[in-house]
């Protein structure tokens, strides 16, 4: 993908000044929003946990909850979720900040978020914090086209780099035929995860020192339906790595022995599903706490 050629940095550095160099009179007319702010809090039950193709909850259902703060273009948000990673965390807490500016016609979000596994038993942990940018557009009334890039320095704490580059495509279905006040729409993404190699430290990786984690695509289609404060979602979700890679990345405890052998960082050739073709389901709310009882 040629938006992954570039070093992550001057990608970053490219969408900072595309935000900073925007005609003096978009920024005036988006500075007249810069006072305004909300709270956004919300919960999700899920069939599965899916993170960037890889099932963080080991097929399992997961529960999750969110707050999300906004003053002007400054923002803080915090997500809560279960987790069953083969280090023992079963707590995944997300702390994210950064900016949301408007600017003509893109919505840019710039910041930085730190996943951390409170309870990990040790001695091996999974941290790590990871720098994004996104960009997006409203190309017509139903149809918004997002671009995102990230990096990590150290992901899963396994001395690797990560960068992560994605594009999202929504489109807000026609609701004429259903019934009042529900609404429907279609995402279609598709991204890339590249990494480093490893220095041996753990983490999540079950890669020795020095290995590179295998890169790979991973793409989602999804259906949400919404009424009122709630939303349902159907999701399918794949990606291109094979059941002995998706060891490599996730240690897998229920992974099983009969792919082909890799002598530096799956010798027996464990396999595991936690990568694969899977279907799930979301049911969650959302509200603005500061609107109710108005």
């Amino acid at each position: 993908m040629s938006y992954l050629s570039a070093h992550p940095l001057r990608v970053f550095a490219c969408l900072i000044a595309m935000a900073c160099g925007a005609r003096a009179e978009e920024a005036k007319e988006a500075t007249s929003t810069a006072d305004q702010s909300k709270v956004t809090v919300g919960a999700t039950l899920m069939s599965d946990y899916i993170y960037r193709g890889i099932s963080y909850s080991a097929r399992q259902p997961a529960v999750g909850a969110y707050v999300d703060a906004q003053k002007g273009w400054l923002y803080a948000y915090t997500n809560l979720n279960s987790v069953r990673f083969s280090t023992g965390a079963t707590i995944e807490l997300t702390m994210a900040a950064g900016a949301r500016p408007t600017l003509g016609p893109f919505d840019f979000d710039i910041g930085a978020a730190y996943y951390y596994y409170p309870n990990e038993p040790g001695p091996e942990h999974s941290n790590y914090w990871e720098a994004h940018a996104t960009a997006s557009r409203k190309l017509t009334d139903k149809i918004t086209l997002e671009s995102t890039l990230a990096y990590a320095p150290d992901v899963w704490q396994s001395g690797a780099w990560g960068v992560y580059g994605a594009g999202t495509l929504a489109y807000e279905l026609p609701s004429e035929f259903l019934p009042t006040g529900l609404t429907w729409s279609l995402s279609l993404d598709f991204g890339r995860w590249m990494f480093g190699p490893t220095s041996g430290a753990g983490g999540v990786s079950a890669a020795g020192g020095g290995l590179a984690l295998p890169a790979f695509n991973n793409w989602h289609a999804g259906l949400t339906f919404s009424y009122q404060v709630f939303k349902l979602g159907l999701n399918y979700t794949d990606t291109n790595l094979s059941k002995e890679n998706c060891y490599v990345l996730t240690g897998d405890p229920g992974a099983v022995p009969g792919g082909v052998g890799n002598p530096g960082n799956n010798p027996f050739g464990l396999r595991s599903r936690l990568c694969g073709a899977a279907f799930s389901a979301t049911l969650g709310f959302e509200i603005n706490p500061t609107t109710l009882g108005r």
